[in-house]
Order: C-alpha cells, then structure tokens, then sequence
C-alpha cells in the first residue's frame, strides 16, 4: 500500500474515530458510569495523534485526493470524496487538538451532570462533523456536514434545556444561523446550475470563464452561510445568548468548529473570492464593522463569557478582513492562534465559574492567589489575543494589519483602534476577576483539579509558541506562510514593516495602560465608563439594541403573521375543510337514501314480481298427462284462430 494511500486511509480515520465514540455512548453509555469521558477522550486523542502524522506527510510529499461516486442520476453525478491538502491538515490538527484537551476538561468540569453520556456522545459527534466538513472535496459533502455541525451546536448550546434561557439560546442559534444557511444552500445550487459540478477542483477551474456578475452572487451567497456560521455582522447576535451553554461546549464553537466553519469556508473558496473585487470589499468591511463594534460592547459585559463571546466575533472579524485583502495566509494563520488562545480563556472561565460560582467579573476580584495556574494560565490567554509581541496572536495580528496597510489606510486605522479596544477589554478581564479588591464570590474560591488545569497548562504552551513559525525572523523555509499557503490561490506574503508592526504595539500597550488606570486605580470603574461614555454607555449595554430592532423587524412581524396565519387557518381553511368533509357526509347520507329507496327498491320489486309469477306458474305444473295434453290442444285452437282470422 502506498503512502498516498495511508494519509488517505487514516483522514477516513481521523473522522471516524469521534462519530465512533459517538454510536458507542449512545447506546453503551448506560453501562459506562463515569467511563464515557475518558472513552470519548481517547478516541479523540487517537484522532489528534493520527492528525499529526497525516500533517506530517502531507508537508513533506504534497497533496492527496480520492472521490468514489456515490449517486448517478441521469447526467448528474454526486460523489463522495476527500480533499487532503495544506488547509485540510492545518484544520484537522487544530480541530483535533483543541478538541482533545476540551474532552479531557469536560471530564472534571461536568462530573456531576445526569447525562453526562449524552454530553460527550454529542461533544464527539461535533467534532466527527466539523472534521467531515474540512476533508470534503465537493460542495454537497461539505454541506451535509455544515448542517450536520449546525444541529451539534443547537443540541450543546441548549444542554441544559431546563433553563429556559438555555433552550431559547439554543433555539436563537439555531435560527439565526439557518438564515445563513439559506444564502449558503442557494449558491451551492448556482454553482452547480453555473459550472454541472459540486466539485471544489473542477469549480474553480471553470470559475475564470464565468461572468463577474454570476461569481459576485455565488461569492456573495457563500459569505451569507460564512457570517451567519462565524457570528458577523448582522448575524452575530446568537453567540453572546450561546454562552447559556456548558462553558467546554462554548470552548469548542468559538475556537475550532462552529465559529471556524465561516473562516474555513471562505478559505476554502478563496479561488472564487478574489475574481470578484465586490465580494472581497464586502467581506472585508463586514469583517472590520464586526471587529470593531464587537470590541466596543466586550469592554462593557460583566458576564466573563460574554466578554469572550464578543472577542471572538471581534476577531473573526480580523481573519475576514485577512482573507477579503486577500491575506489568505494571514487569515488562517490568525484562525489558528485565536484558537488556541480562545479555548484557554474559555477553559479557565470555566475553571473561575468552577470555583467561584459567578460569571460576574464584579463579583469576583482577587482570584489571583487563590488560583495561580487559572490566573497565569489566562493572563498569557489575554496577553497572545491582545497581540503583545512575543505572544502567538501577535505575529498573526501583525501579518493582518501588514496586509490591511497595504490594502487600505481607513481599514487599517479601524483595526489599530480595534488593537486598543481588544487590550484594553481584555485586561479589563484581567484586573476585575484576578486583581484588585477582593470580591464576594473568592473568600472560598480555589485552584480547579488536575483534569481542568493539566488542560489549562497543555493549551498555554500553543498560545505562547505557536506564533513563532509565523515570525520574520524564522528561515523562510520553515515559515507558515511557506509551508501552509498554496500557491495556486495566488496568495501573497508582506515582508515586515517595521513602522507598520510600531503602531499595532503602542496601541496594544495604551490598552493594557488605560485598563491598569481605570481598574486597578480606580475604585468605581463602572461609574468612569458611564460617567466618560455617557449615552453611548447605555447603547452599548444594550448591545446597539440589535436584540430590540430584531425583535421589532423580525421576530415580532412573524410572530404577528404566523399567528394571523393560525387564526385564519382555524377560521377559514379549517372551514373550507370541514364544510367540504361535512358535505361529503350529507351528500353520501343522500347517496345512501336514494340507493336504499330507489335502486334497492327497484331490485326488490323486480325480484318479488318474478318470485309471484313463477309461484302463479309452478301450479299450472300438475304431473298429469291429461293436463299437458289440454293445454297443447288448447293452444293449438288459439294459434289456429289467430291465423285464421289473421
């Protein structure tokens, strides 16, 4: 068996492994107490493994496909094949590792939950389905598993579905993100309408040769299903409500499924975006409103996750820009250091949450000595997505405001100022929940077990060194950019520029500075940012009131006509309906009349009538011979009269 082969053989592994531990929990979990973490979280570990030699391969001998047909109808054929290039093995390892450490966490985190073998049955099927999405050669295959993660993240959001708040969380996700879908779902059909293929490679072979207006609204449908899956503008208002969630679950949708899923599709199309200078300028200033307006209401939410849960739209919104400057390197390079970064500060959210029984970061300041590996833990989280230098968020961060300075100054200003915004909420996080005086919740407060902080520890090794294969400093040849970046997708590299990389830098200190200033120095923070905000305080407690104008646009109205279309329903069809079925009563009642008087009637005299006459007949049938033989002497008389005096 050749190696080509075994990478193959093993990608068919790597996803299988999790929908593995999927079937096993959900019909063996019963018989599993307190097993099924630990079996989820081998499996996901030999995935990781797997992962990591298939990375390897691929690196070192280049690109592998295989597609087998699945269905043939008429001249259409749908197939079911793989795709294992340089993004599939960088999303399966950051999947795959991101995943893994979330599982081993979710064993100490949700010990005391009643279905906990449905929690990592679900867990597991989430990540079987966002791997099945980054190995699919066609647009068909990947759909099937964008719907598939799409319905994981409705089932994990709404976990505790006894919570009101959760189940509508959930439902709200699910919703708004269907309306993404809606976009995606349409240009799928207009590629293969446009092209007779849902395959990625023949797609963008035939893509020059279509017309600028048709690639615009397949490009333009595509970003729909994008923004809606990665929380951007105007679809971002489901991921603040997700934090309802189990906080691993809320882990694993901001930093390596739900949330990538947007950032990988459009990635994975990069060929068809950058033929349309239209679709790149949409996404990239959809990504920078996202990016800024995102960091503004972050600096204001006391709920921890929410903080973080608007970070994440903040910074997706920078891998859009990335990938709309066509940054295609910069883009997925930041994905992965976001990762990273995110799921240790959702993880150690968890671990404060854990021990302080709190999401309020007013409620829970001087954390620090109580719980040292929580604390350094999420400073280096804090410090890598602020983009301080050294850190992994940085050299990826950087690269994007290289590429956007390029591109576009007034782009480029809005990222900078979005830098201090991002440093500024970030350590507003920092001195609130760690620093500070001490807050009600901490007086018991300790360090989380082993299993939640070994996570802890094993994520902050990422989010401090992964960065450096995307530093200008590293040989060339061992850069991210060299070794993940195809270049068939036409994707250019910015030297560092000094003077660009300075801005980005003293921003990110003023961010940390004025945070330290106001949080740390001043006793009532909350009255300085109303009393210095003033009404836009209040605007952005309110989320700009997103919430309100949907509820007034959208949720309202439809309530109002699916109501209307209730009564009218009850009032009108059912009417119709029920006046049509009752005349069909009467009519077949009358039917029923009419046969039973008339027609049965008839059938009834006609056979009494035959019945008389053959009794009145049978008594001219005496036996005597005498008898007969008057009768025939009888009727020859008449037949003789008749013709006489006929």
């Amino acid at each position: 068996m050749g190696i080509e082969n075994i990478v193959l053989n093993l990608v068919i592994v790597i996803a299988l492994l999790p929908l593995l531990s999927f079937v096993l929990l959900l019909f063996l979990g019963r018989f599993l107490p307190g097993r099924s973490g630990p079996v989820a979280t081998a499996l996901v570990g030999a995935s990781f493994a797997a992962s990591l030699y298939v990375l390897f391969q691929v690196l070192t001998r280049g690109n592998v496909a295989s597609s087998m047909v699945w269905h043939v109808a008429g001249s259409a054929r749908f197939t079911l094949g793989l795709l294992v290039d340089e993004l599939t093995v960088f999303m399966l390892v950051v999947v795959t590792s991101i995943s893994f450490v979330i599982h081993l966490y979710s064993i100490g985190y949700m010990h005391r939950e009643k279905r906990l073998s449905w929690y990592f049955a679900v867990l597991s099927l989430f990540t079987a389905a966002m791997l099945s999405l980054v190995i699919a050669d066609n647009y068909l295959q990947l759909y099937i598993s964008w719907e598939l993660v799409g319905l994981c993240s409705y089932l994990l959001i709404g976990f505790w579905f006894e919570k009101k708040s959760a189940s509508d969380a959930a439902k709200k996700a699910f919703i708004v993100t269907r309306l993404g879908d809606v976009g995606l779902s349409l240009g799928i059909i207009l590629i293969y309408v446009s092209t007779g293929s849902f395959i990625f490679s023949e797609v963008f072979q035939q893509a020059e040769g279509l017309s600028m207006t048709l690639v615009t609204a397949i490009t333009l449908l595509l970003f729909c299903g994008a923004a809606g899956k990665s929380a951007q503008f105007p679809l971002h208002v489901w991921l603040p409500d997700a934090m309802e969630g189990p906080t691993p679950v809320n882990a694993l949708v901001d930093a390596a499924t739900k949330i990538g899923a947007g950032v990988y599709l459009v990635a994975r199309n990069f060929p068809l975006f950058e033929l349309s200078a239209f679709s790149t300028g949409t996404v990239v200033w959809i990504g920078a409103i996202s990016a800024l307006m995102a960091a503004t209401m972050a600096m204001v939410m006391t709920d921890i996750k929410r903080v973080l849960a608007y970070s994440t739209v903040s910074q997706v919104g920078y891998m859009m820009v990335a990938l709309g400057t066509g940054g295609y390197f910069a883009g997925i390079f930041h994905l992965m250091t976001h990762a990273f970064s995110k799921a240790l500060l959702f993880l150690g959210s968890g671990s404060i949450i854990h021990a302080a029984h709190t999401q309020d970061i007013t409620e829970t300041g001087g954390l620090y000595r109580r719980m040292k590996i929580t604390a350094i833990t999420f400073i280096l989280g804090a410090l890598s997505i602020s983009g301080l230098p050294l850190f992994s968020g940085f050299w990826s961060s950087d690269q994007i405001l290289r590429d956007v300075y390029n591109y576009n100054f007034i782009i480029y200003v809005i990222l900078t100022f979005t830098s201090i915004l991002t440093a500024f909420y970030m350590f507003r996080l920092v001195f609130l929940t760690f620093f500070g005086r001490k807050g009600d919740k901490a007086e018991y407060a300790h360090e989380s077990p082993p299993v939640m902080s070994i996570p802890l520890i094993l994520l902050a090794i990422p989010t401090v060194l992964v960065g450096l294969i995307g530093s200008p400093f590293l040989p060339e040849a061992y850069r991210f950019f060299t070794l993940f970046a195809p270049e068939s997708f036409g994707v250019r590299q910015v030297e560092a520029n000094y003077a660009v990389m300075g801005g980005p830098i003293a921003a990110d200190l003023a961010g940390i500075l004025l945070a330290y200033l106001i949080y740390q120095r001043n006793l009532r923070p909350q009255d300085w940012l109303a009393r210095y905000l003033g009404p836009y305080y209040r605007v952005l407690l309110h989320k700009y009131y997103f919430d309100e104008i949907y509820l007034f646009l959208i949720v309202r109205p439809v309530l109002r006509l699916s109501d209307f279309i209730g009564r009218f329903d009850l009032a009108v069809i059912d009417r119709v309906v029920n006046w049509v079925g009752d005349s069909g009563l009467r009519f077949a009642s009358a039917i029923g009349i009419f046969d039973l008087g008339v027609i049965d009637g008839i059938v009834n005299w006609v056979g009494d009538t035959m019945l008389d006459n053959s009794s009145r007949f049978r008594l001219s049938q005496t036996g005597y011979t005498l008898n007969y033989l008057l009768f025939f002497f009888a009727a020859v008389a008449l037949l003789v009269l008749w013709i006489q005096f006929a």
